[in-house]
């Protein structure tokens, strides 16, 4: 399992474990059912909040808003890699402040 992976699994289950409705909800299903279950809430929050998944997954994995804003400047300077475009272009272009 990657970093990313790992992340996503410990967020899923941050979020599974602080909704009780959603335990409820996935009782008696089969471990494949409830996975897929608690990832469809997950992503139903992250549109609810006007957010990506991979941003409401950093929220839900960061300890202070400091961390937060380090993991996402991270995420962001990883996609800018990929694209190959240069960071200061990559940060004007998405409204990024350091």
């Amino acid at each position: 399992m990657n970093s990313d992976e790992l992340r996503k699994e410990l967020a899923l289950s941050k979020f599974f474990k602080g909704d009780s409705s959603l335990n409820e909800a996935v009782q008696g299903l089969s471990q494949a059912e409830k996975k897929v279950c608690i990832e469809s809430a997950f992503e139903q929050e992250a549109a609810r909040l006007g957010i990506a998944v991979w941003e409401l997954t950093l929220t839900m994995i960061s300890e202070s808003p400091e961390e937060l804003k380090s993991m996402t400047l991270a995420f962001h300077r990883e996609v800018s890699e990929m694209v190959e475009m240069e960071w200061t272009d990559y940060c004007t272009l998405n409204e990024i402040i350091e």
